[in-house]
């Protein structure tokens, strides 16, 4: 069991996250082959490589390379927030978040075995291992997984326990109400049975795997590598069709039957039941990460400070 936290007691500075307003965008254009295109890019002002981002419906943050987080929305200005100081310089690859304004609840995994956790106003850091922490997910903040170099970890909201240490490194988790799925190099999916058990799950496929959401422990979604998805119905993996050949890193599942992918060289796929449906939009960036609010209005993120939000009509 890990306990090493440093908290920062102190009052918030003006750079630490607040909600900006986060209305409705004017009505996406359509490009001169009368191909819709509902996504609308948003340049941050960093060269920083954004790899989390959480979208409150109040406002959207986003996490990246070389400890630099910022907030913003669709109307106005992106700004810098504070992290931890014990994150300065570390890059931070993945974001997960809860609520809004008085409410905000953040948590972040990053390299060097740093985790932070923004709760009350206060951020807390623990350390988990020298090596990089690349995803996190939960149910509350006292329910949340990290995965990486470091293996498998929970936080209770009190303190972290390393559960398992895969053989090979786990690059995205998914959790639910009673456990949670990782996902890994060589197609390997792990499901929490326990606090100290997580079988794997045989996926049968050889792809690094970089994405996973879902709405249940049998609707699981899962991609990787060359533009692998597959689906577990709570007793086997199927692979779909995507029409993509580009890694897919990225996953946000806001309902049964609705997906949302993004990968490489700009790739941004949805799904809403049937079958998988290639988005066009106005990138070639690697994009990392997507979160919304539903499945009509995300936002991902990516390579050199892009943002961009996905608002269908």
């Amino acid at each position: 069991m890990l306990n090493l936290l440093l908290v920062l007691a102190c009052g918030l500075p003006a750079t630490t996250p607040t909600d900006t307003g986060d209305t409705a965008d004017s009505a996406p254009p359509a490009d001169t082959a009368a191909e819709v295109i509902y996504w609308t890019k948003y340049k941050v002002d960093t060269a920083a490589t954004l790899r989390g981002v959480y979208s409150s419906g109040a406002g959207v943050y986003l996490v990246g390379s070389h400890g630099q987080a910022w907030v913003g929305s669709a109307t106005s200005a992106w700004a810098t927030y504070a992290l931890p100081v014990e994150l300065a310089g570390a890059d931070v690859n993945g974001l997960w978040g809860a609520g809004s304004g008085d409410s905000l609840q953040l948590a972040v995994a990053a390299d060097n075995g740093l985790v932070a956790v923004f709760t009350g106003g206060v951020w807390t850091v623990s350390s988990l291992g020298g090596g990089s922490n690349l995803a996190i997910d939960g149910t509350s903040i006292s329910s949340l997984y990290v995965v990486g170099e470091n293996g498998i970890h929970h936080f209770d909201g009190v303190v972290w326990t390393l559960e398992a240490v895969p053989t090979l490194t786990m690059n995205a988790v998914w959790a639910y109400d009673s456990g949670a799925f990782a996902a890994g190099n060589e197609g390997t999916v792990l499901r929490r049975v326990d606090s100290v058990t997580w079988p794997e799950v045989e996926t049968n496929k050889a792809a690094n795997l970089y994405g996973i959401a879902g709405v249940s422990a049998s609707d699981v979604w899962v991609s990787g590598d060359q533009g692998v998805v597959l689906h577990y119905n709570g007793s086997g993996w199927t692979q779909t069709e995507t029409g993509s050949t580009e890694t897919l890193n990225g996953l946000y599942m806001p309902a049964a039957g609705t997906v949302l992918a993004v990968g490489n060289d700009g790739a941004t796929l949805k799904n809403s039941g049937a079958g998988w449906t290639l988005l066009a939009n106005e990138t070639n960036q690697n994009l990392y990460a997507i979160h919304g609010v539903s499945g009509s209005n995300a936002w991902a993120v990516g390579n050199g400070g892009l943002a961009m939000q996905f608002k269908e009509e």
